[in-house]
């Protein structure tokens, strides 16, 4: 390639607004503070114990790695009572309608967090919640066993809130949600192979992924990208260490 071309490739990358961001495929760590008191679960993250959360890397295409939308981020925080998980989605179209139990949110809007205590792929934990405050959980014994949907008698008396910027299921442009959730220590103590609250130290395998509704079909991004066309994917959750304060 000549000197003369390169140039050319470059000018037209720089034209077209080329962000040359490399895909992120690696296994991310978060380190999740203890909380010196608990957030009040109500979709605003305006306590000191969400403060003192960093902020995930931004959330990934699930096949690629690669940039994605909607652009998202999360944190989380811990006690001895339960995990706080807090979602930050910006979407310009949200649409959530499903009610009543364990409805199947992934075909719209939804916020969804699987957890994998000792992280061997087996007796994970499935949590999702829709920007109408709607929550589907479920247990799997192992990757997608039982299928279709796991053990969804399982009730992980999760507690969650959303606050949404815009109006659902509209045609005006909205601006997104924040969805929190405190997930008791006690959801875990289900299963073949129960889990105790973890300690300082200690990492659980977790992923988060966000699914979103458009009248064009749906899509979704992840803090860890499966890198297939299947979420359940164990061996690809991050993981999360459980700090002291």
């Amino acid at each position: 390639m000549s000197h003369r071309t390169r140039l050319w490739l470059l000018a037209a990358l720089l034209a077209g607004g080329c962000t040359c961001e490399e895909p992120r495929t690696g296994v991310p760590t978060y380190r999740a503070p203890k909380a010196a008191q608990a957030p009040v679960i109500d979709g605003r993250l305006d306590e000191p114990a969400w403060q003192r959360a960093p902020q995930t890397e931004a959330f990934v295409q699930t096949m690629t790695g690669d940039p994605g939308e909607p652009a998202t981020r999360a944190r989380l925080t811990w006690d001895d009572d339960a995990l706080y998980v807090a979602f930050e989605v910006e979407d310009d179209y949200l649409h959530a309608e499903l009610t009543g139990h364990d409805p199947h949110l992934w075909t719209e809007d939804t916020v969804e967090i699987m957890v994998d205590p000792d992280g061997d792929g087996s007796n994970y934990f499935e949590l999702q919640l829709a920007p109408n405050d709607q929550v589907f959980d479920t247990r799997y014994d192992a990757r997608r066993v039982p299928r279709p949907f796991g053990h969804t008698g399982w009730d992980s008396h999760m507690r969650g809130a959303v606050s949404v910027e815009g109006t659902l299921d509209d045609e005006e442009p909205d601006g997104g949600y924040v969805a929190e959730m405190a997930i008791p220590w006690s959801a875990f103590e289900a299963g073949p192979s129960p889990a105790d609250r973890p300690e300082p130290g200690q990492t659980w395998r977790v992923a988060l992924y966000v699914l979103d509704y458009r009248p064009q079909g749906q899509r979704g991004v992840g803090w860890s990208a499966p890198l297939v066309g299947d979420f359940h994917v164990p061996e690809r959750f991050g993981r999360v260490i459980f700090e002291e304060r």
